[in-house]
């Protein structure tokens, strides 16, 4: 059976991440993660329709780089450094060797996109693999794959934005908490809820997946808000404008939330809830898409409500899925329970 190698770039024009918030406790939670996730996640092997794709990466460059951007930042954080190449060192791009080896045939095998599909599906992968191992610890908004062959360029603008605000949130001591988990355990469990090169998700939590795609890469509007409750709710198996009660219930059942942290829980998330309903049935107040905030500053008190709400409602989505893997569940079952007695006289 014959065999082919692809090779591609992975380039980071730019790294960091987008605040500098808690970052002497947050950066070395990433080089530590990516420290021990460099082999679990080196290489990942698709089956479809007769072929055999294996992808590989070797993430070490990206580790090196995590740890020279925190060295070089902490003096001019602290202002502690003259040094003026300070900027130009951490801007560098960085550049990763992809390759794809294809094995066998199909009837898309001869096209020169077929190889760089399975290297972008591997990099959404990796991406949930590590933002919930380790929360922001990739942030792929800013990378675009380099295709040596077909000379083209694709971008993922999958951002870690949100996972980031959770474990700043984490480090401040709030809940629910964000912890640290291992990239094999999590790994292994991404590959049972997601077993199959698929469009079209098979499986509640793997849907639930799919919906965490779409809301790394929204930019922060209210159809994040839509995104976001259907991952909920798919996730909690709770029917479309089913009881508010219920998904709240479920949401505090599966995160052991005791009466007062349920209380506030419920507060929140039904704000963002009406948020939703107003969108959905026609009440919501649609701002202009030039979103221009000096012409009109009631869009920036309007856009940081929705952000702020929709933070939270990403951060309760994200516990779920790092308590389902952390229980070893692939899917959450809930069973109802009829308590009776007899009517007092």
């Amino acid at each position: 059976m014959t065999s082919s190698e692809f090779t591609f770039n992975l380039l980071f024009r730019h790294f960091g991440r987008d605040t500098d918030e808690e970052w002497e406790v947050i950066e070395p939670y990433f080089a530590e993660y990516w420290k021990s996730a460099v082999e679990p996640l080196r290489s990942k092997t698709y089956d479809h329709n007769g072929c055999s794709i294996k992808v590989t990466v070797d993430w070490s460059p990206y580790v090196r780089r995590i740890i020279h951007y925190h060295n070089i930042m902490g003096p001019v954080r602290k202002g502690q450094t003259n040094n003026e190449e300070w900027y130009a060192k951490i801007n560098r791009p960085l550049r990763l060797k992809a390759t794809c080896i294809l094995t066998g045939s199909n009837k898309l095998s001869e096209y020169t996109w077929y190889p760089e599909f399975f290297l972008e599906y591997y990099l959404y992968e990796i991406f949930a693999i590590s933002n919930l191992a380790c929360p922001g610890a990739a942030d792929f908004y800013g990378l675009t794959i380099e295709s040596k062959t077909t000379k083209s360029t694709d971008r993922p603008r999958l951002s870690a934005f949100y996972f980031d605000e959770w474990m700043i949130e984490s480090v401040r001591g709030r809940q629910p908490c964000a912890r640290m988990l291992n990239p094999e355990a999590v790994a292994r469990w991404f590959s049972a809820v997601n077993p199959d090169v698929t469009q079209k998700a098979d499986n509640a939590t793997q849907r639930a997946i799919f919906a965490l795609y779409h809301l790394c890469k929204s930019d922060g509007h209210i159809d994040f808000v839509l995104w976001l409750f259907n991952a909920l709710e798919t996730l909690l198996s709770t029917r479309v404008g089913e009881n508010f009660t219920g998904l709240v219930r479920r949401v505090a059942l599966v995160l052991e939330l005791n009466a007062a942290e349920s209380k506030a829980m419920s507060k929140r998330l039904r704000k963002l809830y009406d948020l939703r309903s107003a969108f959905v049935h026609g009440g919501y107040d649609v701002p202009h898409p030039i979103h221009s905030e000096p012409i009109d500053e009631r869009i920036s008190e309007q856009y940081e409500n929705v952000l702020q709400l929709s933070t939270y409602g990403f951060i309760l989505f994200a516990s779920l899925l790092q308590r389902m893997i952390e229980t070893n569940r692939t899917v959450f079952v809930f069973e109802e329970n009829l308590v009776g007695g007899a009517i007092a006289n």
